[in-house]
C-alpha cells in the first residue's frame, strides 16, 4: 500500500506530540508489572523469579513479533497496527485486574505481547516517514524521552497505589482511551496527508544497482553488530532501571519498598536529564558519528559497572554509579535510534526499528528471568559482576561496528557527482 505523509508542519508536529504521549503511556502500562515487583515480593505474592519469568515470557514472545511488526509497518498503515495493540492490550489488562492467579497472569501477559507486536515499529515509521521529513531527527530525539517518562510514571503510580493489581485497571482505561482518540485523530488528519514517493536508494556510482536487499544493507552497515551491542548493554540498562528498587531494598536494611521505588525514579530521571546534555554537548557537537558516540558511552558504562562492584558496601557510591549508568545509557539509546533513522531513505526504518526493539526485548528476557534468577540463587554482588561482563562484551561489539559503518556511509550516502544525503552527522 502507499504510505502517507504530512507536508504541513503545524499538523505534523501536533500529530507527533500525540504519538509521543501515546507511547509514553504505552511504555507506562508495559512497565507496571515490573514496577510492582518490590511490593509483590515484600507481600509474598510471588517470588522474584516468578515475577521475572512472567516479564521474561512477555518479551520472549514479543521479541520475534517485533520483526513481523517492522515489516508490516513498512508495508501497511501504522495507525491500524497501533490500534490493534491498544485495544488488545485493553482486553489483557481487564483480565489481569480480575484474576491474579499465576498461570492466568502468565498466559494473559503473553497474549499482551503478541497483540502489541506492531506498536513500536509503527511509531518509529510515523516519526521517520510520516511526519514532515525535516522534523524526523528532532522527533527521534524527543521520542528518546518517551520510554523513561513512561517508566517514571509507572514507578510513581506503583509507589502510591495500595494494591499492585490495580495497576492493570489503570492500564486498561488508558489503553482504551488512547485507541479511541487515535482513531478520531487519524480520521481528522488523513485528508491532510499525501502519498509517499517510492523509496530513494542513494548510491555512490550511477551504474550500481539501486535495488539493495535488506540483508545486504544491514550486513554492510554493521547494523547487526549494533543490534548485538544493544542486546548486551540493554540487559544491564533495563536491569538498572527496573531492578534497582528491589536490589536496594534487599541489600540495605533502611530501604523499604516505597523508598526503593522513589530512588529508582531518581535513577530513571537522570537518564531523562542526560538526554539534554547528550544533544547539546555530546552529539553531534563533540562526537560526529553515532556509532563512535555509542562506543564511547559503552566504555563509560563499563567503568561505572566496575565502580558498582568496588563501592557496593555503601549506598551512596552505588546510587551514584547507578545514576551514571542510567545517564550514559540514555545517550546510547538516542544514538541507536539515530542509526535506525539512517535506513528511512531505503524504506526500511520500521524494519530496522523492529529488529532493534527485538534485541531490547530479548535483553529484557535475560534481565527479567536470568538476572533475577542469579539474584535469587546467588546474591546481588554476583549480579554486579554479571553487569560488568555483559558490558565488556558490548564494548567489543560496538568497536566492530566502526569500520563497517564508515564504509557504509561512503558507499551509499556520498555521490561522485557531489550530491549528498543530508544526514551527514549520523
Amino acid at each position: 500500500m502507499n504510505h502517507m505523509h504530512f507536508e504541513d508542519k503545524k499538523r505534523s508536529r501536533r500529530f507527533f506530540w500525540f504519538v509521543w504521549t501515546l507511547y509514553v503511556l504505552v511504555a507506562m502500562t508495559k512497565t507496571f508489572f515490573t514496577a510492582a515487583m518490590a511490593q509483590i515480593v515484600s507481600k509474598d505474592v510471588m517470588t522474584k523469579s516468578q515475577v521475572g519469568f512472567i516479564v521474561a515470557a512477555f518479551y520472549l514472545v514479543y521479541a520475534p513479533f517485533q520483526i513481523v511488526g517492522g515489516i508490516f509497518a513498512d508495508k501497511y498503515d501504522p495507525e491500524k497496527l497501533i490500534t490493534i495493540g491498544l485495544f488488545g492490550g485493553t482486553v489483557a489488562n481487564v483480565i489481569l485486574f480480575f484474576s491474579q492467579n499465576y498461570y492466568v497472569v502468565l498466559i494473559t501477559w503473553i497474549f499482551n505481547a503478541v497483540i502489541q507486536f506492531g506498536i513500536w515499529p509503527s511509531v518509529f515509521k510515523i516519526i521517520s516517514s510520516q511526519i514532515v521529513r525535516s522534523d524526523s531527527k528532532n522527533a527521534t530525539y524527543y521520542m528518546s524521552f518517551s520510554t523513561s517518562a513512561g517508566m517514571i510514571l509507572a514507578y510513581a503510580v506503583a509507589a502510591i497505589i495500595p494494591k499492585w493489581y490495580m495497576n492493570f485497571a489503570v492500564s486498561a482505561a488508558v489503553l482504551f482511551a488512547l485507541g479511541v482518540i487515535l482513531n478520531l485523530f487519524t480520521h481528522i488528519e488523513k485528508p491532510y496527508m499525501f502519498p509517499d514517493k517510492p523509496p530513494e536508494i542513494p548510491v555512490a556510482n550511477e551504474d550500481e544497482k539501486t535495488n539493495v536487499s535488506t540483508l545486504k544493507l544491514f550486513s554492510e552497515s554493521g547494523f547487526f553488530f549494533i543490534v548485538l551491542t544493544y542486546f548486551f548493554s540493554y540487559t544491564v540498562i533495563h536491569s538498572v532501571k527496573t531492578l534497582s528498587a528491589t536490589m536496594l531494598m534487599e541489600t540495605y536494611d533502611n530501604i523499604t519498598s516505597s523508598i526503593g521505588n522513589v530512588l529508582n525514579i531518581l535513577v530513571i530521571a537522570v537518564s531523562v536529564v542526560s538526554l539534554f546534555f547528550a544533544k547539546k554537548f555530546y552529539y553531534p557537537k563533540t562526537v560526529k558519528s553515532a556509532p563512535t558516540g555509542i562506543f564511547i558511552m559503552i566504555i563509560v558504562l563499563v567503568v561505572a559497572s566496575a565502580l558498582l562492584i568496588v563501592g557496593n558496601s555503601h549506598i551512596a557510591p552505588v546510587l551514584i554509579s547507578l545514576c551514571v549508568i542510567s545517564g550514559a545509557s540514555a545517550a546510547v539509546n538516542l544514538l541507536m535510534s539515530y542509526c535506525n533513522l539512517r535506513f528511512a531513505k531505503f524504506g526500511k526504518s520500521a524494519t530496522a526499528a523492529g529488529i532493534y526493539n527485538m534485541s531490547a526485548s530479548l535483553a529484557v528476557v535475560l534481565c527479567s528471568y536470568g538476572i533475577t534468577k542469579v539474584a535469587d540463587v546467588y546474591n546481588w554482588n554476583t549480579v554486579l559482576w554479571l553487569y560488568f561482563a555483559l558490558l565488556l562484551v558490548s564494548a567489543f561489539s560496538a568497536a566492530a561496528v566502526l569500520p563497517l559503518w564508515k564504509r557504509f556511509k561512503k558507499k551509499y550516502f556520498a555521490s561522485n557527482t557531489g550530491t549528498l544525503v543530508n544526514q551527514k552527522d549520523l
